[in-house]
């Protein structure tokens, strides 16, 4: 009786992990690349890319990794509607430039900013909106891979909206559901063990 009533708290347990994974994704979809991505930026730290203009962005990518690398091209996404919909806003050839271990490059480019954007975070009065950079490259041989970073970008004049707490809600629900019918059945069992 007592192994049957574990195999049920462990299904349960099973299922709350799988349920709350589905819900829960990652913010970040970064690669095992080589290559590392930093945006250059003011003297204090801060990126702007006022909304409903083009912001000239600078780039540092270096090759941290052993072999030499080509880089083929530059990719910019932003997410107007927040809502997971990375948008490519901009994309360029950076004509296969050659880096050697810990030799860096700077790519130089035009960021638009959609003037209708919904930027979430204001951070001292000013909303705040996330840039993510793909930076696909070629090893010697030719194969290709990517680099993917994230990035906050500052965007004056864009209209600021709340974050969407929906998954982290779905995960409380399902995890106190969990604790619900694992509590109902442990006493539910405890009642019939004392009959």
């Amino acid at each position: 009786m007592a192994t049957t009533v574990l195999s049920r708290y462990a299904s349960l347990f099973l299922i709350s992990i799988f349920l709350a994974g589905l819900i829960v994704q990652p913010v970040f979809a970064q690669s095992g690349s080589q290559l590392q991505i930093t945006l250059i930026g003011s003297v204090t730290g801060q990126y702007y890319a006022p909304a409903g203009q083009n912001s000239s962005m600078m780039v540092e990518i270096m090759n941290r990794g052993p072999g030499d690398v080509f880089l083929v091209r530059g990719e910019a996404y932003l997410d107007p509607a927040l809502n997971g919909n990375w948008q490519l806003v901009h994309s360029e050839s950076t004509d296969d430039f050659h880096l050697k271990f810990l030799q860096s490059a700077i790519w130089t480019f035009d960021l638009p900013v959609p003037s209708n954007i919904l930027a979430v975070n204001a951070t001292a009065g000013v909303p705040q909106i996330d840039l993510q950079l793909h930076i696909v490259y070629a090893d010697p041989q030719g194969q290709q891979g990517t680099t993917i970073a994230e990035f906050a970008l500052n965007a004056p004049g864009a209209v600021i909206q709340q974050a969407n707490y929906t998954s982290w809600l779905l995960l409380i629900v399902v995890v106190a559901g969990a604790a619900v019918s694992a509590t109902v059945l442990y006493r539910r069992t405890r009642k019939r063990d004392d009959e």
